[in-house]
């Protein structure tokens, strides 16, 4: 049975609002603390073991408690009275979150999320996850995360609760047998590619999901999907540290929004869901096997690249090319 709720080709705003939605002061206070926190972590781990250091008694019994926390399994549960949390909602109201489906999907059916951009923070693949029960009733989307966030108390069963799993390639297709996957395809490395002129992102020479969807025959496809106004709400530096990430696998530096703080800045954030693209399933040993990758490659950039242009304009970015490296 296909999706029926959400009207094709229509901006919908999340949670009743609407395009002149005006967030109440309690709720965008509530947001604004809960963001900063959120967004924040890495910076506030990072004070408390200076602190620790120091020997303020304090913050080394807060250290020892939150990275106890690691000790417990982070199974991915896709926990529904987690995502339908107030605090979420006043996220959604902060970010004035809308959303639109270019195509009907159908439940019974597996698809692969391919999400983009990552940004400095992957905020609007956040906000979508939260939401993700109202938009996709009756689906299970998993997603994927970087193995380095599971190391990182809090954020580690935050992560798991929205139905994340380690980005590597046992877990995309364990999970994938059980549903459908959201994959944020840039990564850290477009943490770095921020542009007051342009949007950029990477996929290029990303090819591992279409691998999976290839080897494993996903019989919906791959979408493609943008946030518009994610790369917009956090900065990241300094450029220096770019490549001594990419190769460890994590986000080395700073990043920043209001006043300089670890605080985004309330843009909204606008998320299209393309027209899947099918895939046909061709094992690694077939002799045409990349010749079939890089079919679906091209056909995902391509779609990538009309769907930014379709709606850019709409979302008040006539003036803002779309650059795929």
């Amino acid at each position: 049975m296909a999706i029926d709720r959400a009207p094709i080709n229509t901006r919908i705003w999340s949670d009743g609002m609407h395009a002149r939605f005006k967030q109440g002061i309690m709720s965008r206070i509530v947001a604004m603390i809960t963001l900063f926190i959120y967004t924040g972590w890495m910076h506030i781990l990072l004070a408390l073991m200076v602190l620790a250091i120091c020997r303020r008694t304090w913050a080394i019994i807060a250290l020892i408690g939150l990275y106890t926390t690691l000790l417990l399994p982070p199974k991915p549960v896709l926990w529904g009275p987690f995502c339908r949390s107030r605090v979420f909602r006043t996220w959604r109201e902060y970010f004035s979150f809308s959303y639109l489906f270019e195509e009907v999907l159908d439940p019974s059916k597996k698809y692969i999320f391919a999400e983009f951009p990552h940004g400095v923070f992957p905020m609007g693949p956040l906000l979508g996850a939260t939401e993700c029960q109202s938009m996709f009733p009756g689906f299970q989307i998993y997603g994927l995360a970087a193995n380095v966030v599971f190391s990182v108390p809090f954020w580690r069963h935050f992560i798991a609760w929205l139905g994340s799993v380690p980005a590597t390639t046992p877990h995309f297709k364990r999970v994938l047998r059980q549903g459908s996957v959201a994959v944020i395809v840039g990564g850290i490395a477009e943490m770095y590619m921020q542009d007051d002129r342009k949007e950029q992102i990477m996929l290029r020479d990303r090819k591992g999901f279409v691998r999976v969807a290839v080897e494993e025959g996903v019989d919906g496809g791959i979408v493609p999907v943008y946030h518009f106004g994610n790369s917009r709400v956090l900065d990241f530096g300094p450029q220096a540290l770019s490549s001594l990430s990419r190769s460890m696998r994590a986000a080395l530096g700073f990043l920043y929004g209001i006043w300089y703080l670890p605080l985004p800045r309330p843009r909204p954030i606008y998320m299209v869901v393309g027209k899947p693209i099918p895939v046909p399933r061709v094992t690694r040993d077939d002799p045409q096997y990349e010749e079939v990758v890089n079919e679906v490659h091209k056909r995902v950039c391509d779609a990538l690249q009309n769907m930014y242009d379709k709606h850019k304009t709409e979302y008040g970015w006539a003036d803002r090319p779309l650059v795929i490296n």
